[in-house]
């Protein structure tokens, strides 16, 4: 059911994003994607009301209307209440995240994420980015994440490939080797 729903969501995010392009709003659906689903990341109740088949479709767009009616482009928020009126609300967090990825397959972006066990600086940055650029030639959107129990190094998350050249990793390596 699972799948089903990710391709349902996608080809709807593979729509908006033509309906998008062609009305010249690309970066304001981009924005306004990201911003539904934070909504729907950080309000579960949210999903629960939209999933509900006891909750009727005009109460789900009046809904959507409240939350987003004044913050996203018109044309994003009229796709939306398509989607509720066509009993396919429950679809809209995973439509918002899939559009995200599409948005960035279309504008050829790599997202790259560097984990360490502490903020890096500049110098650190530049070379973190040196070596995401000799995996991929596509722009790279870097994020940074900080997490202490790597105890050092760093892991580099690039696409779906995975570098990692953490202490931690190399601690368990270790360990395994021992007790063979």
């Amino acid at each position: 059911m699972l799948s089903k729903n990710l391709r349902v969501s996608k080809r709807y995010a593979k729509a908006l994003l033509s309906l998008a392009i062609e009305n010249n709003i690309l970066e304001e659906a981009y924005h306004d994607m990201k911003l539904i689903s934070q909504a729907f990341s950080y309000e579960k109740e949210l999903k629960v009301v939209l999933k509900s088949p006891i909750i009727r479709e005009g109460k789900k767009q009046n809904i959507l209307k409240h939350l987003f009616g004044e913050k996203v482009h018109p044309l994003i928020m009229k796709y939306m209440l398509i989607i509720a009126r066509k009993r396919r609300a429950s679809l809209l967090d995973g439509i918002s995240r899939q559009f995200i990825n599409v948005y960035k397959e279309y504008l050829n972006i790599e997202p790259v994420r560097v984990t360490t066990a502490f903020q890096i600086d500049e110098p650190m940055r530049e070379k973190v980015l040196a070596v995401a650029r000799q995996f991929t030639n596509k722009t790279i959107e870097f994020q940074e994440k900080v997490n202490p129990e790597i105890i050092g190094g760093f892991i580099l998350d690039l696409g779906d490939r995975r570098y990692d050249a953490s202490i931690r990793r190399k601690l368990s390596d270790l360990k395994k080797h021992l007790n063979v």
